[in-house]
This record gives structure tokens, C-alpha cells and sequence, in this order.
């Protein structure tokens, strides 16, 4: 019987197919100029007029193609609010060496980030250690460094963090992570609700080894609209007063963390995900009306919190922010060539790219802008399913994409790969990509491409 109602459901699902992917409404694209996109003459796409087709010729793929000039234009648009790039979202050592020349500080949550930090010369002054674990060593550079802000996870960091500073004969500059009602729980911060954040705050800083400087908290779900940023705000900022009434407490430094959305990304819905893997639908590109950018952010956490403290009579404290996603992910795209394309019984046909799974992973749960760049303008006339070349039924990262009909050797553009493709990649079967960095005439490789060497220097044979 089971086997009898699989077969029906697949017929049945077949048989709607064509009706549901005729109902849906089109897909919206997102126009090619909002990454500095244009056609090349006589065919071709070129990104910051440098022509793609030729640095596929030269480099191969897949490739990261990181836009410079667009990581100064974002850093800019901030003017003058603090920020913290956190390494974890993108830590390739180009990327956040010019991000530190133009005043970016680091945020980091390992012991891995931190010597890299201060590897790459950052001042420890410059640095904010965050995260759920961190190493004792970790904790000792921290403290003997002096870095400008150690973020207290959790109660049970504080007797760890003060033994550590206890046994350089240092004082630790700490910050207490306090969460909001909307956004992460469970292993990342204290709650405000409910008072485990201001406990914190108050063993924090009756502890001699320490010395509290700083209130952090970090939203978690993504802020797209100005009224998610608002309401945020107003939870941290209620909870500065209920510092300064209750304990006489207000915070050097306010640290408001990330979790600013990117514009031109969107989470996929379960919903998205079921009418894609079911019936082949293209998924809308996210609608831009309405959604924060960074300039926007900028203005209004500046305003918010100035306004605040002004009118409550008391000085406001340094403003910073830990922003990842939102500084880098427009200024990198992935190019993926089509290694075949085969029909398929079951849907549409497949084309089978280099990157897959190990490497563009996050297209199975966000919906980025695709362009084809050698028939860059062409009709789209065929419905893709895009594979990963892994021998893994899961790689498949996306479900129903319309592109112009491809054929072997033809390069995809994926949009906005600045932002966690780079940490979430893998060496699954295949190595990881190269990276090249665009800036004016300039063309530099600043990551090589993983070879067999790279993957086996660390064992013992």
C-alpha cells in the first residue's frame, strides 16, 4: 500500500505540474545595474566594466569576483556610525584588510579570529570578542591585549573570565550580551525578560576582576524594515534606563551588533521551497520598497539613540555596531560554469554546475539573482533545475530557475556571494575556488584556488 500511494502522489504531482506552474504569477528579477552589471558588446556580461567572459578565460571556475570599489561604497554609506565587521561572515584577509584601512573594526568569535585579527595588525582596541565558547587561551589573549570589548555570553563566563584576568593581574574590559524579545535565545545572550540580563549585569559589576564598559545585543533575526530596527532599539534602549535606575549603570559603549539584511537577498520560505521542489516554480526576487540600507540603518540608529539620552539628560555612549552580510555580500559574486545539461523524467531538465552544494550551499535556503553571462539579454525560454556536480541527492541549489537555453561551458553569475558562502564552503570532492578582486583597471588574484596539496598538507603520511 505504501508504495501504491507514493506512486499515486507522483502521478498526481506530475499531472499538476503544468497547472501550478501556469497559475503562478512571474517571477520578479532584480535589474543587473544594482550590481554595476552591463551587457558587453557583441555578446556577454560584463561587472564593473570588466569583461567576465575573460576572467572565466584567465582564471577558471568556479571564482569569487569580489568588487572593491562596491565594500568602500558600503563602508561610506554608514557616515560615521561605528562598525565592527564580523570576521566569521567573510574572512578572507583582502576583504577585511581593506575594510580595517577605511576604519572598520573586527568582531570576532573564536580564538581562530582573534589571532587572525591581530595577525592582520588590527589594534586590540579595534577588536570585540563575542560568542557562545570561547577558549581559555582566547580569554587570556583577550584580557592581556586589551582589547576594547570582551562580550559575556552568559552568567556562567563571568568566575571564567575573572580567574583569567585574576591570574595576569589585569582587569577585563567586558560587555554583557543582553537579548531582545524578538531574535535568538537559547545559547547566544541573557534574556532581558524576565531579569537574568540585569543579574548579569549587577554580579558583573560587583566582581573586582572586571571592569563593565559596555551593554551589547545582537537581534539575530534579520532587520528589514525601519519599524523591526525601531522596535529593537527600543527594547535595548528601555533596558539602558532600567541599568541606570536600578544599578546607577549606563554603559561606555553600546554595541548593537548586526543582523541587517541585505537588500537583494531573501530567506526562502517553506512554502517557496515546496512549490519549487514539487512543481519547478520560480521563486520572486525580494521586493526593495521599503527595505533598510545601510545609509538608512546608519541614520537611524544614530538619531534613535542620540535623541534618547538627550532627552533624558545623560550622555550617550559610544555606538557601535557588528554589521557582516550588510558591508560585504553585494560586493562578491560567484561564477559557476555549466559542466552538461540532461533532461530529466521528473521535471525540468538539470544543469549540472561546478559549484554545487560545497560551495554556493546557501541557495538552498536563500534566493540570490542568477545571470547567465555569455547569453546575458537572450530570451529565457528554459526552466533550469541547477545541480552541483557531488554525487549527493541534496545537491541541488535550485529548483526552477528560467534562463536562455545553455549548453556545455556556459558561465552562470550568482549574486551577493560576499556573505557566508566563503566560511560555509567546503572541500567535498572538490576544491574550493579561487578569489579575484576587481579595483578600476585592477585585477588581482587574492585567494587562490585549493589544490590537492592544500587538502592534505596537515596529515601524517
Amino acid at each position: 500500500m505504501p508504495r501504491i500511494a507514493r506512486a499515486l502522489r507522483s502521478t498526481a504531482k506530475r499531472a499538476l505540474r503544468p497547472v501550478v506552474r501556469r497559475l503562478a504569477p512571474a517571477p520578479a528579477r532584480l535589474p543587473p545595474g544594482l550590481w554595476e552589471l552591463a551587457p558587453v558588446p557583441g555578446g556577454g556580461l560584463a561587472l564593473a566594466g570588466h569583461d567576465l567572459d575573460a576572467l572565466v578565460a584567465r582564471f577558471g571556475t568556479p571564482l569569487h569576483v569580489l568588487h572593491a570599489p562596491r565594500l568602500d561604497a558600503n563602508v561610506a554609506a554608514l557616515a560615521g556610525l561605528e562598525a565592527f565587521y564580523s570576521y566569521k561572515t567573510h574572512p578572507v584577509p583582502a576583504v577585511l584588510r581593506r575594510l580595517h584601512a577605511r576604519g572598520v573594526g573586527a568582531e570576532v568569535i573564536s580564538e581562530l579570529e582573534l589571532d587572525l585579527a591581530l595577525r592582520l595588525g588590527v589594534a586590540p582596541d579595534r577588536i570585540i570578542y563575542n560568542g557562545p565558547g570561547k577558549s581559555d587561551a582566547s580569554l587570556r589573549t583577550a584580557i592581556a591585549r586589551g582589547i576594547l570589548l570582551l562580550n559575556l555570553n552568559h552568567a556562567e563566563e563571568l568566575p571564567r573570565v575573572a580567574r583569567a584576568a585574576r591570574a595576569l593581574g589585569r582587569k577585563a574590559r567586558v560587555g554583557i550580551r543582553a537579548n531582545t524579545r524578538a531574535g535568538w535565545s537559547a545559547q547566544f545572550g541573557t534574556a532581558i525578560a524576565g531579569g537574568a540580563a540585569l543579574a548579569l549585569v549587577e554580579a558583573a559589576l560587583r566582581t573586582p576582576e572586571v571592569e563593565v564598559v559596555g551593554l551589547h545585543s545582537h537581534r539575530g533575526a534579520l532587520l528589514y524594515v525601519a519599524a523591526d530596527l525601531d522596535a529593537f532599539l527600543a527594547e535595548v534602549l528601555a533596558f539602558t534606563d532600567l541599568l541606570h535606575e536600578r544599578l546607577g549603570f549606563t554603559p561606555e559603549i553600546l554595541d548593537l551588533g548586526g543582523s541587517l539584511c541585505v537588500p537583494t537577498v531573501r530567506p526562502l520560505t517553506s512554502r517557496d521551497l515546496r512549490l519549487a521542489r514539487t512543481f519547478g516554480v520560480e521563486i520572486s526576487a525580494p521586493a526593495l520598497a521599503g527595505r533598510l540600507t545601510l545609509g538608512a540603518y546608519g541614520a537611524r540608529v544614530r538619531e534613535s539613540v542620540g535623541r534618547h539620552f538627550e532627552e533624558r539628560g545623560r550622555p550617550p555612549p559610544r555606538t557601535v555596531v557588528e554589521l557582516g552580510r550588510a558591508l560585504t555580500a553585494d560586493a562578491q559574486a560567484l561564477l559557476a560554469r555549466v559542466i552538461t545539461t540532461r533532461a530529466a523524467p521528473d521535471g525540468p531538465p538539470y544543469a549540472i554546475l561546478d559549484a554545487g552544494i560545497n560551495i554556493a550551499g546557501l541557495l538552498c535556503s536563500e534566493r540570490h539573482e542568477i545571470f547567465s553571462v555569455k547569453r546575458f539579454g537572450e530570451p529565457a525560454t528554459t526552466r533550469y533545475r541547477l545541480a552541483g556536480p557531488i554525487c549527493h541527492l541534496g545537491d541541488v541549489i535550485h529548483h526552477g530557475l528560467d534562463l536562455p537555453r545553455l549548453a556545455d561551458g556556459d558561465t552562470l553569475l550568482i549574486m551577493d556571494s560576499g556573505a557566508y558562502f566563503e566560511p560555509d564552503s567546503t572541500s567535498f570532492s572538490f576544491a574550493r575556488p579561487g578569489t579575484v578582486l576587481l579595483d578600476g583597471a585592477r585585477v588581482e588574484l587574492v585567494r587562490r584556488p585549493e589544490t590537492i596539496d592544500d587538502i592534505v598538507s596537515r596529515d601524517a603520511v
